[in-house]
């Protein structure tokens, strides 16, 4: 059945509809997505293209799943397993408005490409750390930036999630309609954060601001300075939320061949100030190497195209109040499961930054952090390894982080690991909201767990 639903789409997509066995030109981040078996990959162009299709694939319930940018780490994700792959990437228009203060964005878009569209006028807005990360995934996962501690992540700067020929979003039952805080509130609250469990969001009405050129900057420690670097990282990120929001820092813990296990850090400063002072001190600390930095754009500095489809990948996440002694502790857990393991080729690390008060609709503290626990590698015989390592990890920062009363239950969905209870760590209220709007809107549970696109984190 499958062909013959391929058969059909080829006859209204000819040109755009790709066969798995001749699709040599496809490539995604996740190398175990790339290895997933679809039938046939469709590109639309438009919110009725991305109707059309879903009329198609629900009507003979036909299994499917959707990419945006694609940056997601398991099969039926952004790839549909032994389904029809729907590829947004040819919706990737920017038109900005004409007094500059919102765009509309296609859903396939990359944060690179909205960047380097934005550029020309001065522009930027609420977009991801990664170039190749898609609009699509990040946004309705919540969206950190490195502007968050100004504008908030990027749920908040969506106004709507588009209309009939601006904004929007194709429903389960393939109808097209706009969600605003005004129009279809209800959907309009559940994409905020709700991933993909209620609809198609093939164009988004986002905030737009001034930008000009920012600092960015980065400094590598040995192992032996990672308390220091911990303890003036706390300082930075206090300042950021309480004296100056152009701050940006994230660290992160890592094993290389090169230098062992290392702590390094990311900075940025939202202005063109070269070597920002708030730095100084932590700069002080004596390196492995000298300090690099420098003045660029967005669209510069989110330009690089790393290579697709390479490595494997796991992400794990835990977010807990700011704490020293977790930190330090955290790490050490970090260290004796890895090498306790013989997994350093694993190329463990634990990248930490704060949730900044701008994003403190999360509760009603400050400075929350939150963490990504990554792993990559290319050897399919190490995934077992690999999943059990970031499930290990977790559990043991996790266990640690109650015993200093310093866990938070937030869960940040685009750094989830399957089996990490998303929904559940919004609140109560806001989960029954969420499964509520995901029944209404979805009766038949086409976006459910029991339905045609069950990869990524379900509702139901």
């Amino acid at each position: 059945m499958m062909e013959q639903i391929c058969t059909a789409l080829a006859s209204e997509f000819s040109g755009r509809l790709h066969y798995k066995d001749s699709d040599s030109s496809f490539t995604i981040w996740d190398q175990k997505q790339l290895e997933t078996t679809y039938v046939c990959r469709v590109q639309p162009e438009s919110a009725s293209e991305v109707s059309r299709i879903l009329q198609v694939l629900v009507g003979s319930w036909c299994r499917f799943a959707v990419k945006c940018g694609g940056h997601s780490r398991f099969p039926d994700d952004s790839v549909s397993l032994g389904g029809v792959t729907i590829d947004l990437g040819l919706i990737n228009d920017t038109v900005v408005s004409d007094d500059r203060k919102t765009a509309r964005v296609g859903g396939g878009s990359l944060s690179r490409q909205i960047f380097a569209n934005l550029d020309p006028y001065g522009l930027a807005y609420v977009g991801g750390r990664v170039g190749q990360v898609g609009i699509g995934g990040f946004t309705l996962g919540g969206g950190s930036s490195v502007l968050a501690a100004k504008y908030g992540w990027a749920l908040d700067n969506v106004l709507e999630y588009e209309h009939c020929s601006h904004n929007q979003v194709v429903l389960p039952n393939a109808t097209i309609v706009t969600a605003s805080e005004n129009t279809h509130a209800d959907l309009y609250y559940a994409l905020r954060g709700g991933g993909n469990n209620f609809g198609i969001v093939t164009s988004f009405n986002i905030s737009v601001f001034p930008q000009g050129p920012l600092y960015t900057g980065s400094r590598t420690f040995g192992d032996n300075q990672t308390g220091l670097v911990l303890k003036e990282a706390e300082k930075i990120f206090a300042t950021q939320d309480y004296e100056d929001t152009a701050i940006g820092l994230e660290y992160r813990y890592t094993y290389t061949q090169q230098n062992g296990w290392s702590i390094s850090t990311t900075q940025r400063y939202a202005e063109p100030v070269l070597y920002p002072q708030v730095f100084d001190t932590l700069n002080s600390i004596p390196a492995l190497g000298s300090l690099a930095g420098g003045i660029s754009s967005l669209a510069n500095s989110t330009s690089a195209e790393a290579p697709l489809g390479v490595t494997r990948n796991v992400f794990a996440t835990l977010t807990h109040y700011p704490s020293i002694e977790l930190g330090n502790k955290g790490l050490g857990i970090l260290k004796e499961l890895v090498e306790g393991r013989n997994l350093t080729r694993l190329n463990p690390q634990l990248i930490t930054y704060s949730i900044p008060a701008a994003v403190m609709k999360l509760s009603k503290a400050n400075n929350e952090l939150v963490n990504l626990f990554s792993l990559s590698w290319t050897d399919s015989s190490m995934d077992d390894a690999a999943y059990s390592l970031a499930e290990d990890f977790i559990a043991n920062f996790q266990k640690l982080a109650k015993s200093l009363n310093v866990f938070h239950p937030f869960i940040y969905i685009n750094y989830a690991n399957k089996g990490q209870d998303v929904f559940a760590s919004y609140g109560n209220d806001n989960h029954k909201r969420l499964t509520e709007v995901q029944k209404a809107l979805d009766p038949r549970g086409v976006f459910t767990s029991f339905g045609l696109w069950t990869g990524f984190f379900k509702v139901r």
